[in-house]
């Protein structure tokens, strides 16, 4: 038993990382077998089919995420928000094939952007996507959550190119946490202006 999950977790080590590096449509069953040593009928005995084994690699890469943005909208005031932005930057830097896999998936535009999209994004996403959920929170809005997240997905999915370009790796623990500072900053200068403008009112 032990060595049979063994072998499913190396095979979910190396699709996650084929998934990251080269998409869904472009990643064979057989390329995986042959990476974990197993031959390509050896996949069977663990997952029906190709999606079946990337529907598990994004269960265990976003269920993290979703406890760590678990009533982000609902019950978020500034502080909360701050915190999660930084909980969620820091899984990410942890984790980066998350991101990577979400960048594939939305350029593929298939089934596997139909699975991230119905099974953990509406989630992430579904009290900021209904105003009625948060009438005295005018800052809980579509524009601001895109923002953020292509904030934070750029800045893991183009850590290589940047880490060409400056000569700083920005997943290193110190360059994280400059950015952390600077994206808690944004929400901070954020909810000033909210406030300024409710003044105004």
């Amino acid at each position: 038993m032990a060595t049979r999950r063994n072998t499913k977790e190396r095979i979910l080590d190396v699709a996650e990382g084929l998934f990251a590096q080269q998409g869904f449509a472009a990643t064979s069953v057989s390329e995986i077998a042959a990476q974990v040593g197993i031959s390509s009928p050896g996949i069977y005995k663990h997952f029906s089919n190709k999606f079946a084994i990337y529907e598990q690699v994004c269960h265990r890469l976003f269920t993290p995420l979703a406890e760590a943005t678990r009533g982000m909208a609902a019950d978020a005031d500034f502080a909360d928000t701050s915190q999660q932005i930084y909980q969620v930057l820091s899984l990410l830097a942890t984790t980066p094939n998350t991101a990577r896999i979400v960048q594939h998936a939305t350029l593929a535009r298939d089934e596997t952007l139909d699975l991230l999209s119905d099974r953990w994004y509406r989630k992430f996403f579904s009290s900021i996507s209904d105003p009625a959920k948060n009438p005295d929170k005018d800052w809980i809005n579509v524009p601001t959550a895109m923002a953020f997240h292509c904030m934070i997905l750029g800045y893991v999915t183009l850590a290589p190119l940047h880490h060409s370009i400056f000569g700083v790796d920005p997943l290193q623990p110190e360059q994280l946490e400059a950015q952390l500072k600077f994206q808690q900053n944004m929400v901070s200068g954020l909810n000033h202006l909210m406030q300024h403008q409710n003044i105004l009112k």
